[in-house]
Protein backbone atom coordinates (compact mmCIF):
# COMPACT_ATOMS: atom_id res chain seq x y z
CA UNK A 1 0.00 0.00 0.00
CA UNK A 2 1.28 3.13 -1.02
CA UNK A 3 1.45 6.39 1.29
CA UNK A 4 -1.36 8.07 -0.08
CA UNK A 5 -3.53 5.37 0.52
CA UNK A 6 -2.47 4.86 3.95
CA UNK A 7 -3.99 8.45 4.36
CA UNK A 8 -7.22 8.15 2.94
CA UNK A 9 -6.97 8.02 -0.71
CA UNK A 10 -9.48 5.36 -2.72
CA UNK A 11 -8.63 6.27 -6.57
CA UNK A 12 -6.03 5.37 -9.02
CA UNK A 13 -2.57 6.07 -7.63
CA UNK A 14 -0.85 8.44 -9.70
CA UNK A 15 1.91 10.84 -9.78
CA UNK A 16 1.24 14.79 -7.98
CA UNK A 17 -1.58 13.33 -5.63
CA UNK A 18 -1.31 14.47 -1.87
CA UNK A 19 -3.45 15.25 1.12
CA UNK A 20 -3.33 18.34 3.08
CA UNK A 21 -2.33 17.58 6.62
CA UNK A 22 -1.82 20.93 7.79
CA UNK A 23 -2.23 24.71 6.96
CA UNK A 24 0.56 27.15 7.48
CA UNK A 25 -1.12 30.67 5.96
CA UNK A 26 -0.87 30.26 2.33
CA UNK A 27 1.31 26.99 2.50
CA UNK A 28 -0.25 23.29 2.95
CA UNK A 29 1.64 20.35 4.10
CA UNK A 30 0.82 17.29 2.28
CA UNK A 31 1.57 13.65 2.68
CA UNK A 32 2.08 12.11 -0.97
CA UNK A 33 3.93 9.30 -2.68
CA UNK A 34 7.09 11.38 -3.72
CA UNK A 35 10.14 13.16 -2.50
CA UNK A 36 10.30 11.33 0.77
CA UNK A 37 6.29 11.13 1.66
CA UNK A 38 5.93 15.08 1.64
CA UNK A 39 5.88 18.23 0.64
CA UNK A 40 4.95 21.57 1.44
CA UNK A 41 3.02 23.77 -1.31
CA UNK A 42 1.33 26.67 -2.44
CA UNK A 43 -2.13 26.93 -3.98
CA UNK A 44 -1.43 28.24 -7.84
CA UNK A 45 -3.79 31.59 -7.50
CA UNK A 46 -5.32 31.17 -10.96
CA UNK A 47 -6.72 28.31 -9.40
CA UNK A 48 -8.31 29.49 -6.94
CA UNK A 49 -9.84 32.63 -8.11
CA UNK A 50 -13.05 34.71 -7.91
CA UNK A 51 -14.81 33.97 -11.70
CA UNK A 52 -17.81 35.34 -13.14
CA UNK A 53 -20.67 33.09 -13.70
CA UNK A 54 -24.04 33.33 -14.14
CA UNK A 55 -26.43 32.70 -11.62
CA UNK A 56 -29.04 30.36 -10.82
CA UNK A 57 -32.58 31.30 -12.06
CA UNK A 58 -34.06 29.91 -8.14
CA UNK A 59 -31.04 32.12 -6.78
CA UNK A 60 -33.22 34.91 -4.53
CA UNK A 61 -32.42 38.83 -5.36
CA UNK A 62 -31.09 37.28 -9.02
CA UNK A 63 -31.97 37.16 -11.96
CA UNK A 64 -30.68 34.63 -14.13
CA UNK A 65 -29.16 36.77 -16.41
CA UNK A 66 -26.68 38.83 -13.98
CA UNK A 67 -23.77 37.16 -13.41
CA UNK A 68 -21.93 36.98 -9.97
CA UNK A 69 -18.14 36.46 -8.57
CA UNK A 70 -17.75 32.59 -7.07
CA UNK A 71 -14.78 31.52 -5.16
CA UNK A 72 -14.00 28.33 -5.95
CA UNK A 73 -13.47 26.16 -2.76
CA UNK A 74 -10.48 26.34 -0.97
CA UNK A 75 -8.13 23.66 0.12
CA UNK A 76 -8.50 22.59 3.72
CA UNK A 77 -6.83 20.05 6.35
CA UNK A 78 -8.67 17.03 4.51
CA UNK A 79 -8.53 17.55 1.08
CA UNK A 80 -7.09 15.63 -1.87
CA UNK A 81 -5.56 17.77 -4.30
CA UNK A 82 -3.25 17.61 -7.32
CA UNK A 83 0.57 19.24 -7.14
CA UNK A 84 3.14 20.04 -9.37
CA UNK A 85 6.59 19.43 -7.59
CA UNK A 86 9.13 21.68 -8.03
CA UNK A 87 12.30 20.43 -6.29
CA UNK A 88 14.14 23.70 -7.03
CA UNK A 89 11.51 26.01 -6.20
CA UNK A 90 8.27 26.09 -4.76
CA UNK A 91 5.23 23.30 -5.53
CA UNK A 92 2.17 24.42 -6.69
CA UNK A 93 -1.44 23.12 -5.96
CA UNK A 94 -2.86 22.95 -9.32
CA UNK A 95 -6.45 21.49 -8.27
CA UNK A 96 -8.09 20.42 -5.54
CA UNK A 97 -10.06 16.89 -6.18
CA UNK A 98 -14.04 15.97 -5.25
CA UNK A 99 -15.04 15.49 -1.54
CA UNK A 100 -16.70 12.47 -0.94
CA UNK A 101 -17.59 13.98 1.96
CA UNK A 102 -18.25 17.34 3.92
CA UNK A 103 -19.35 19.13 7.18
CA UNK A 104 -20.18 22.83 7.04
CA UNK A 105 -22.46 25.87 9.12
CA UNK A 106 -23.40 29.43 8.77
CA UNK A 107 -20.38 31.33 8.36
CA UNK A 108 -20.27 33.89 11.65
CA UNK A 109 -19.30 36.65 9.84
CA UNK A 110 -21.45 36.82 6.61
CA UNK A 111 -24.94 36.07 6.47
CA UNK A 112 -25.66 33.44 3.63
CA UNK A 113 -22.34 31.87 3.57
CA UNK A 114 -21.20 28.78 4.30
CA UNK A 115 -17.92 27.94 6.20
CA UNK A 116 -16.76 24.24 5.53
CA UNK A 117 -15.29 22.69 8.90
CA UNK A 118 -14.44 19.17 7.94
CA UNK A 119 -14.16 17.02 4.47
CA UNK A 120 -13.42 13.55 3.63
CA UNK A 121 -14.24 11.88 6.51
CA UNK A 122 -15.95 8.60 7.27
CA UNK A 123 -17.29 9.07 10.25
CA UNK A 124 -18.55 12.43 12.21
CA UNK A 125 -18.08 13.07 15.37
CA UNK A 126 -20.55 15.22 17.46
CA UNK A 127 -18.89 15.50 20.45
CA UNK A 128 -20.63 16.82 23.48
CA UNK A 129 -20.20 16.70 27.31
CA UNK A 130 -22.02 15.70 30.33
CA UNK A 131 -21.60 19.12 31.96
CA UNK A 132 -22.81 22.47 31.41
CA UNK A 133 -21.98 22.29 27.62
CA UNK A 134 -25.21 19.70 27.67
CA UNK A 135 -27.68 20.50 25.23
CA UNK A 136 -30.30 18.57 23.29
CA UNK A 137 -30.97 21.76 20.67
CA UNK A 138 -27.08 22.14 19.93
CA UNK A 139 -27.06 18.31 18.95
CA UNK A 140 -30.16 18.21 17.10
CA UNK A 141 -29.04 21.49 14.95
CA UNK A 142 -25.76 19.58 14.64
CA UNK A 143 -27.34 16.58 13.02
CA UNK A 144 -29.56 18.64 10.76
CA UNK A 145 -26.27 20.15 8.94
CA UNK A 146 -24.88 16.63 8.47
CA UNK A 147 -28.06 15.56 6.62
CA UNK A 148 -26.41 17.70 3.70
CA UNK A 149 -22.42 16.17 4.58
CA UNK A 150 -23.18 13.68 1.27
CA UNK A 151 -20.86 10.74 2.43
CA UNK A 152 -20.16 9.87 6.29
CA UNK A 153 -21.93 8.46 8.91
CA UNK A 154 -22.38 10.59 12.52
CA UNK A 155 -22.09 9.49 15.85
CA UNK A 156 -22.95 11.56 18.53
CA UNK A 157 -20.41 11.41 21.08
CA UNK A 158 -21.40 12.32 25.32
CA UNK A 159 -18.38 12.51 27.40
CA UNK A 160 -17.07 12.99 30.68
CA UNK A 161 -19.30 10.24 31.84
CA UNK A 162 -17.01 10.49 34.96
CA UNK A 163 -19.26 13.42 35.98
CA UNK A 164 -22.57 11.41 36.11
CA UNK A 165 -24.68 12.33 38.78
CA UNK A 166 -27.91 10.94 40.52
CA UNK A 167 -30.55 12.29 37.98
CA UNK A 168 -28.93 12.19 34.73
CA UNK A 169 -31.66 9.80 33.41
CA UNK A 170 -33.49 12.14 32.14
CA UNK A 171 -30.88 14.00 30.25
CA UNK A 172 -29.77 10.98 28.41
CA UNK A 173 -33.05 10.19 28.00
CA UNK A 174 -33.69 13.23 26.45
CA UNK A 175 -30.47 13.09 23.92
CA UNK A 176 -31.61 9.49 23.04
CA UNK A 177 -35.20 10.85 22.01
CA UNK A 178 -33.51 13.19 19.81
CA UNK A 179 -31.18 11.42 17.76
CA UNK A 180 -33.30 8.43 17.65
CA UNK A 181 -32.91 7.35 14.21
CA UNK A 182 -30.71 9.46 12.62
CA UNK A 183 -27.06 8.73 14.69
CA UNK A 184 -26.14 6.10 16.76
CA UNK A 185 -24.82 7.41 20.38
CA UNK A 186 -21.36 6.48 22.32
CA UNK A 187 -20.96 6.90 26.07
CA UNK A 188 -17.49 7.57 27.33
CA UNK A 189 -15.11 8.81 29.29
CA UNK A 190 -11.11 9.29 28.80
CA UNK A 191 -11.06 9.24 32.28
CA UNK A 192 -12.21 5.70 32.95
CA UNK A 193 -12.04 4.31 29.56
CA UNK A 194 -15.64 4.13 29.41
CA UNK A 195 -17.01 3.39 25.83
CA UNK A 196 -13.35 3.80 24.39
CA UNK A 197 -13.99 -0.09 23.05
CA UNK A 198 -16.84 1.87 21.18
CA UNK A 199 -14.50 4.49 19.55
CA UNK A 200 -11.92 2.41 18.55
CA UNK A 201 -14.32 -0.08 16.84
CA UNK A 202 -14.48 3.42 14.46
CA UNK A 203 -10.58 3.81 14.26
CA UNK A 204 -9.54 1.49 11.18
CA UNK A 205 -6.68 2.13 9.30
CA UNK A 206 -7.58 4.02 6.54
CA UNK A 207 -10.48 5.69 8.00
CA UNK A 208 -10.64 9.06 8.82
CA UNK A 209 -12.48 10.31 11.65
CA UNK A 210 -13.60 14.49 12.12
CA UNK A 211 -14.35 15.80 15.72
CA UNK A 212 -16.97 18.86 15.77
CA UNK A 213 -18.15 20.24 18.91
CA UNK A 214 -17.84 23.08 21.25
CA UNK A 215 -14.60 24.25 23.13
CA UNK A 216 -14.30 21.67 26.29
CA UNK A 217 -16.31 18.83 25.39
CA UNK A 218 -13.26 16.58 24.89
CA UNK A 219 -11.75 16.27 21.47
CA UNK A 220 -8.33 17.12 22.08
CA UNK A 221 -8.71 14.86 25.05
CA UNK A 222 -9.97 12.04 23.13
CA UNK A 223 -7.30 12.34 20.35
CA UNK A 224 -4.97 12.53 22.85
CA UNK A 225 -5.83 9.04 24.05
CA UNK A 226 -6.16 7.50 20.92
CA UNK A 227 -2.76 8.89 19.80
CA UNK A 228 -1.02 6.82 22.95
CA UNK A 229 0.42 10.67 23.70
CA UNK A 230 0.16 14.68 24.63
CA UNK A 231 -0.37 15.45 20.82
CA UNK A 232 0.53 19.03 21.09
CA UNK A 233 -2.41 21.74 21.04
CA UNK A 234 -0.03 24.06 19.36
CA UNK A 235 3.33 23.45 17.69
CA UNK A 236 6.16 25.54 16.40
CA UNK A 237 5.72 27.94 13.87
CA UNK A 238 8.12 27.65 10.90
CA UNK A 239 9.56 29.51 8.13
CA UNK A 240 8.86 26.95 5.24
CA UNK A 241 9.40 29.89 2.56
CA UNK A 242 12.17 32.26 4.59
CA UNK A 243 9.52 35.05 3.57
CA UNK A 244 7.75 35.60 7.46
CA UNK A 245 6.28 33.83 9.91
CA UNK A 246 3.11 31.55 9.28
CA UNK A 247 0.81 30.50 11.80
CA UNK A 248 -0.61 27.19 12.16
CA UNK A 249 -4.29 26.60 12.00
CA UNK A 250 -5.93 24.55 14.80
CA UNK A 251 -7.47 22.05 12.13
CA UNK A 252 -5.09 19.04 11.73
CA UNK A 253 -5.22 15.69 10.01
CA UNK A 254 -3.54 13.39 12.33
CA UNK A 255 -2.08 9.50 11.64
CA UNK A 256 -3.39 7.65 15.05
CA UNK A 257 -1.04 4.46 16.04
CA UNK A 258 -3.92 2.14 14.65
CA UNK A 259 -3.88 3.37 10.89
CA UNK A 260 -6.97 5.61 11.45
CA UNK A 261 -6.61 9.84 11.24
CA UNK A 262 -8.32 11.87 12.63
CA UNK A 263 -9.88 15.72 12.17
CA UNK A 264 -9.28 17.91 14.53
CA UNK A 265 -11.78 20.97 14.06
CA UNK A 266 -11.43 24.46 16.35
CA UNK A 267 -14.01 24.87 18.94
CA UNK A 268 -17.09 25.73 18.01
CA UNK A 269 -18.96 28.96 19.45
CA UNK A 270 -22.10 29.00 17.66
CA UNK A 271 -23.78 26.66 15.10
CA UNK A 272 -26.19 28.04 12.19
CA UNK A 273 -27.83 26.96 9.35
CA UNK A 274 -26.77 28.82 5.92
CA UNK A 275 -29.40 31.18 4.94
CA UNK A 276 -30.52 31.89 8.49
CA UNK A 277 -30.24 34.54 11.41
CA UNK A 278 -30.28 32.59 14.71
CA UNK A 279 -27.27 30.62 16.03
CA UNK A 280 -26.90 28.71 18.60
CA UNK A 281 -24.47 29.38 20.51
CA UNK A 282 -21.87 26.95 22.97
CA UNK A 283 -21.42 30.16 25.58
CA UNK A 284 -24.70 32.03 26.73
CA UNK A 285 -26.97 29.55 25.77
CA UNK A 286 -29.89 27.85 27.93
CA UNK A 287 -28.47 24.69 28.27
CA UNK A 288 -29.92 21.83 30.77
CA UNK A 289 -27.69 21.48 33.19
CA UNK A 290 -24.90 23.23 34.94
CA UNK A 291 -22.31 22.16 37.40
CA UNK A 292 -20.03 24.22 39.15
Amino acid sequence: MTRIEQFGWRGDVEPGIGRIVSAHGDYFHLVCNETGGEILARRKKSAFTRMKTVAPVNMRGMKGSEEQLVRPPQPITGDFVRFRYNAQGESMITELLPRFSHFERKDPTAKRKSQTLAVNFDTLFVMMSLNENFSTARIERYLTLAEDMEGGEAVVVLTKMDLWQDGDEAFVDALVETIAGRAKLLKISSVTGEGMEDVLAYAQPGKTLAFVGSSGVGKSTLLNTLAGEEWAATQEIQEWSGKGRHTTTSRELVMLPSGAMIIDTPGIREIGMVGETDEIRAKGEASHRWRK
